[in-house]
């Protein structure tokens, strides 16, 4: 397709983003459904996916709840429409190879929104594990924690019924899908979880050990750190990357670069003044930049084959794939107490 009309399913906060980011992009705003929130002025608002003509889009982005955003999905791929489904890829493996099963019918590709992949300082992280900059990856240890407020048990992210579980698939997965994209062959070694403050009975706090061969890594998910947090640190055997902050009330993306020793060379007067370091600001674009990628496969453009890719099913599947072994370990939600 040419220049493609995008319907944007969902205008919550996220869905809200799209439609925008859209417009900005150049691209050709089909019109937005939700059945609560308005829509824009510049693209017909519809109540419900039944009111728009499959004729009207030639592709949409799906930003609902995750109890809504697998039925919808399926029903424009059964449309012949390519989607972008905000993550995850259904709440299970099962229900992920339905879709990616349903995708492979279509000839333009479909994706999965895991945005954090397009973040500057991650960028960074991915392309130094990449290129050999930090050598044989040894240890990578992860951090996303939300500060929550004091109605958050209210929302669907927190609701077992909506939601499908807790910070395992919300926000989790993005961890798990850039420990896929430094090692595909990670495997869970162990899992741990806690319940029982938000008293919805989805899993709050979550400590995963993953390893392969020499590899160790750690990932640490929360909903009730009271402060917002995001850390990447990745440790070879010649560097290091430690990426913080996510913008906003997250903090400025920032990135660490170093050499193993650096601080032992001639002239070095330690190993920090030795760091290469970057400050991106507080303004996070990841979803604008991933939407821009998405929109140039869809107009035909090939795959790049360097810099971030938006998230494939196929990738995606893998990541609810780690996603059911740790709920195999730690159990899905539990009745509240």
């Amino acid at each position: 397709m040419s220049e493609p009309r995008v319907l944007v399913v969902g205008h919550g906060l996220i869905g809200r983003q799209r439609a925008a980011a859209v417009a900005e992009l150049g691209g050709t705003l089909a019109g937005t459904v939700d059945p609560v929130a308005d829509g824009r002025d510049d693209a017909p608002h519809h109540r419900a996916l039944a009111e728009v003509d499959p004729e009207a889009y030639d592709a949409a982005v799906i930003a609902l709840p995750h109890d809504l955003a697998v039925q919808t999905a399926k029903h424009v791929l059964a449309a012949g429409r390519p989607v972008l489904i905000e993550k995850p890829l259904g709440l299970d493996a099962a229900t992920a190879q339905t879709l990616l099963d349903a995708a492979a019918a279509i000839e333009a590709p479909s994706f999965v929104g895991y945005n954090y992949r397009f973040l500057p300082h991650i960028r960074r992280v991915l392309e130094a594990a990449a290129d050999g900059t930090l050598g044989t990856l040894r240890t990578i240890d992860m951090l996303l924690g939300h500060g929550g407020h004091p109605d958050s048990a209210q929302g669907w992210k927190l609701d077992p019924k909506l939601a499908g579980g807790g910070v395992v698939l919300d926000p989790g997965v993005h961890l798990l899908d850039l420990l896929l994209l430094l090692d595909p062959e990670i495997e869970l070694l162990h899992a741990a979880g806690t319940r029982g403050f938000w008293g919805t009975g989805i899993e709050e706090d979550v400590v995963l050990t993953f390893g392969h061969a020499r590899l160790l890594a750690t990932v640490r998910v929360s909903h009730m750190r009271w402060v917002n947090d995001f850390h990447v640190e990745t440790i070879g055997e010649d560097g290091y990357a430690i990426a913080t902050g996510r913008g906003g009330n997250y903090g400025s993306q920032t990135l660490r670069l170093g050499r193993r020793w650096a601080w032992s060379e001639p002239g070095a007067p330690s190993q920090r003044k030795t760091e290469t370091t970057a400050d991106y600001g507080p303004h996070n674009v990841s979803l604008a930049d991933e939407l821009a990628a998405v929109l140039s496969r869809w107009r035909g453009d090939p795959a790049p084959t360097t810099g971030p890719h938006p998230a494939t099913f196929a990738e995606a599947y893998n990541v609810t794939a780690l996603v059911d072994a740790v709920y195999d370990r730690i159990g899905r939600a539990a009745a509240p107490a």
